[in-house]
């Protein structure tokens, strides 16, 4: 893939809950609207190589639970409304659920069978972490007094954040993040906020992003991929043999660059990206439209005894967006 830009969606519980009639179903198990429209977003651009879901293993475990619990609540009010019917001459004869109907595993189930079939990746906290995830929950509650969050909330200290903090911290030892380009942690729950952020930076230098909800997280994905969704052929084009060939045999030829004034010998070189960008040209009478590929290139020097990687770009016209013929390559530096 071309474009080089990765990013790991991260779901909280709360933008999970999938409900029937306004309460958690426990008769299937799904994720809701948020992760749904976000998945199909993803889906209909043709981006799931490069954008990848994450949901952690807690917060699961946390809607297995809900269901479970949803599901004895709804039994017993269920007998208690029996009962109260019960005699009238309009109402028949009613079947109450088995008693020996064991819920948690039929959700456990249908949750093994739901995540089987969907491209998702379970943050999970391990055991041979398990002490440094408890330091790390007694700083935030004892060392700085509660005020830490995702466990405090306006300087106040928070039982719920509790769990909040579990999920913060499977995303915070998920050795996957560093896959990444950037991190999107949707959440409705203002208890993660700016100082969550510096803490995710300080320790993954890693650029994230926290959502409130999936349009929001969208509108998002459309800002960092507009140009990839826009120019997706000529992208596919550059990720073939054929470009890469073209642009390896003119990088292989070039001798020379100068820098500042100065003429340096190239010993080698380094595509770092075959295309990071497509740019368009348009004629004079601005009726037509040609793509520019836009590849960055590392150009190793000597200079003054002392090794150097010097970046260029190399913009590559095409005729058009049908034929994707190629015309010339142009550098941003004088190479030669």
């Amino acid at each position: 893939m071309s474009y080089n830009l990765k990013t790991l969606i991260v779901f909280d519980t709360n933008s999970l809950r999938s409900t029937e009639a306004d309460e958690v179903a426990y008769s299937f198990f799904a994720f809701g609207k948020p992760f749904q429209l976000v998945e199909q977003f993803i889906i209909d651009n043709k981006l799931a190589e490069i954008i990848h879901l994450a949901v952690p293993h807690w917060a699961i475990e946390e809607l297995k639970d809900q269901k479970q619990k949803q599901y004895e609540i709804d039994v017993t009010k269920f007998k208690q409304i029996a009962i109260r019917l019960s005699g009238l001459p309009h109402v028949g004869e009613m079947s109450f659920p088995e008693d020996e109907f064991d819920c948690a595993t039929y959700v456990d189930e249908k949750a093994s069978e739901f995540l089987k079939d969907k491209q998702i990746q379970l943050l999970e906290l391990k055991e041979d972490i398990a002490n440094n995830v408890l330091q790390s929950m007694m700083v935030r509650v004892m060392k700085n007094q509660g005020h830490k969050a995702p466990f405090a909330h306006s300087g106040k200290y928070k039982d719920a954040g509790f769990k909040d903090n579990f999920v913060w911290e499977s995303l915070m030892h998920y050795e996957g993040v560093s896959d990444y380009d950037k991190v999107i942690f949707v959440c409705k729950d203002g208890d993660f906020n700016r100082h969550c952020e510096d803490e995710f930076k300080g320790k993954w230098k890693r650029h994230i992003e926290i959502e409130k909800n999936e349009q929001n997280v969208i509108a998002e994905l459309k800002r960092d991929y507009e140009n990839f969704i826009r120019n997706r052929k000529v992208y596919d084009f550059a990720d073939k043999e054929y470009f890469k060939d073209y642009l390896n045999d003119i990088l292989k030829n070039l001798s020379k660059i100068e820098i500042e004034g100065e003429e340096l010998d190239i010993e080698n070189y380094q595509v770092e990206s075959y295309c990071v960008e497509v740019e368009r040209t348009a004629d004079e009478e601005g009726d037509f439209e040609s793509p520019i590929i836009v590849s960055i290139v590392k150009i190793h020097v000597n200079r003054e005894g002392k090794k150097e990687q010097i970046p260029v770009k190399a913009r590559t016209t095409l005729a058009d967006f049908e034929t994707l013929t190629i015309e010339e390559t142009e550098f941003d530096k004088d190479v030669r």
